[in-house]
């Protein structure tokens, strides 16, 4: 389940287009170095949970598992997705600390 302070967030930030959401954009930011934190989903496939927490290793980007892709999607206002990557330094601040405040630690390793 995602917060409702965290899923409130997400719609702000989606409608201020500090996100990407889906597998390909969220790589790509990574990638590139354009993303500040990164949302995995609860139920995502074990493949992909290993890609991105690598990929966020190597770029330096928290990551957090969070929510089912149904309520992530949701949250942003689109179908069910395994991940979420933020955009903005302002939005990842806020969203770090509703995470520590539910008791969630960022994941890391392989997995």
């Amino acid at each position: 389940m995602i917060p409702p302070s965290l899923h409130s967030l997400l719609g702000l930030c989606q409608r201020a287009g500090k996100l990407v959401s889906g597998d390909l954009a969220a790589e790509q930011a990574l990638r590139r170095r354009r993303a500040d934190l990164v949302l995995l989903a609860t139920d995502a496939s074990e493949r992909t949970r290993e890609k991105f927490i690598h990929l966020a290793a190597r770029a330096g980007t928290p990551c957090y598992s969070v929510g089912t892709r149904e309520a992530l999607g949701g949250a942003v206002g689109k179908a069910g997705r395994a991940v979420i990557v933020i955009q903005s330094r302002d939005f990842t601040k806020g969203m770090i600390g509703i995470l520590e405040r539910e008791g969630l630690a960022p994941v890391s390793g392989r997995g």
